[in-house]
């Protein structure tokens, strides 16, 4: 069984590729605003390395936001046409809980400008905090109380280090039938707005 996992939430454009849920392809780099010209062509290149036809495609997993309004819809819109071409499941996740640091609790943030931030906690599939929009100095004060906490995401724009995780790998260890989409024409992205 294959699964194509897509996610172009924010500035990284990811291409995943697993076969009987084991991550066989990974493709993610920084691409910030040119996810829509170059996703279909990392697809279309991933299939081809792994001799794999698109028609053999059995799941589409994909991030659906918060993140970036272009960006979300980006990953969205391609992980749509393919489930209803293909009558095949979709699988997807808050672009948050994927970020997560899968070995324990995560703050996952992504950037929302402005000085705030999307802010989601995760312990694996356990929601600790809902996807919500902070403002950073609250954001900073959370993660303070919260020390042992994987600090997760791009969070350059907070000036810390953060743990940068295997989005593919998270998305299929992740999955369960809580992220299945039952109705893929009625599919949204989802952006926060405080």
């Amino acid at each position: 069984m294959y699964s194509l996992i897509l996610d172009s939430s924010y500035k990284d454009l990811v291409v995943g590729i697993a076969k009987d849920n084991v991550v066989i392809e990974n493709i993610n780099y920084e691409c910030f605003q040119r996810q829509s010209e170059l996703m279909i062509v990392e697809i279309e290149n991933a299939l081809k390395r792994n001799n794999i036809n698109p028609k053999e495609i059995n799941e589409v997993l994909v991030a659906l936001g918060p993140g970036s309004y272009t960006g979300v819809r980006i990953a969205l819109t391609i992980a749509k046409v393919y489930c209803y071409a293909l009558k095949i499941p979709c699988y997807a996740f808050s672009s948050l809980k994927v970020l997560q640091n899968y070995s324990k609790p995560s703050i996952c943030l992504i950037n929302a400008r402005s000085s705030r931030s999307y802010v989601g906690v995760y312990d694996k599939n356990n929601c600790l905090i809902p996807d919500q929009v902070m403002k950073n100095e609250d954001v900073m004060k959370y993660i303070e109380n919260h020390r042992d906490f994987a600090i997760c995401g791009d969070t350059d724009y907070l000036e810390i280090e953060g743990y940068k995780a295997n989005i593919p790998s998270n998305m299929v260890a992740l999955k369960n039938e809580d992220d299945l989409v039952k109705d893929i024409m009625a599919l949204k992205a989802v952006y926060l707005k405080d």
